[in-house]
């Protein structure tokens, strides 16, 4: 089950991760921890292939094809999320998805890089990256994510944001936990143990951003379709990793 909790969401205690800021009543609060809860126990994000992970070894081949499905999945998420900032005029969403893609690329070196230099560290060179060639579902999210997060409402575009992001800190979890039970340090693991406070800062990001305009039906109708969409996705995703991966 999910190593993270809607409480570690809420209540930050580290002045470098995002807080959330206060919403406009008890019920949009308990509406948006609900979803959340909902996306933290999904399939999708629960995944049998990330939970095996977890605790059991990959073989070196095994551990490949894994990560180059990854790879391609993860490497244009910052250009679609970018995206959404054409479909509003709202200030106050633009900062979070700027503040969102900003902790992407504007360290020393980009999270892009950060990873590239982990599967290096593995031994996935570059011409491996290069020259795999991903499955029909991982090309699948690649194309679903960039029409969530481009094409409009935003209200679509935001539950994306929300289940992406609330997801990714648990996978930052699960990928740290499964690369410490391989026997990868912490230079390997760098990645990943700084994500997982970046991630709930981006969830953050996006339960700030959505607030607003969850104060009638059609907006949380469209907010649920977008995070439902994602996670359809995501779980068709690891189905396709696994039948690789574990067969």
């Amino acid at each position: 089950m999910t190593a993270l909790q809607v409480q570690e969401f809420e209540k930050i205690q580290d002045p470098n991760v995002r807080q959330r800021l206060d919403v406009d009543g008890p019920e949009i609060k308990d509406y948006l921890n609900g979803k959340m809860e909902y996306i933290l126990n999904h399939r999708a994000v629960q995944h049998p292939l990330l939970n095996y992970y977890r605790k059991n070894a990959f073989t070196k081949e095994q551990e490949k094809k894994f990560y180059l499905e990854t790879w391609y999945y993860f490497k244009n998420e910052p250009f679609y999320i970018t995206s959404m900032a054409v479909n509003t005029r709202d200030y106050k969403v633009l900062k979070e998805i700027i503040l969102n893609v900003y902790d992407e690329v504007a360290g020393k070196v980009t999270h892009e890089t950060l990873f590239r230099e982990q599967l290096n560290a593995m031994g996935i060179t570059d011409e491996e990256i290069a020259n795999h060639q991903c499955l029909p579902s991982t090309t699948a999210i690649n194309k679903g994510a960039e029409k969530l997060y481009c094409e409009p409402p935003i209200e679509r575009n935001l539950g994306a944001f929300y289940a992406d992001e609330t997801m990714s800190a648990v996978l930052s979890t699960q990928f740290n936990d499964a690369l410490l039970n391989q026997g990868y340090d912490k230079n390997v693991r760098k990645h990943w143990i700084m994500h997982v406070n970046v991630e709930i800062s981006h969830s953050n990001n996006a339960f700030n951003a959505i607030a607003p305009y969850l104060v009638n039906q059609e907006g949380r109708d469209l907010f649920e379709e977008g995070i439902n969409t994602y996670l359809q996705l995501l779980e068709t995703y690891w189905d396709g990793v696994d039948a690789i991966v574990r067969g």
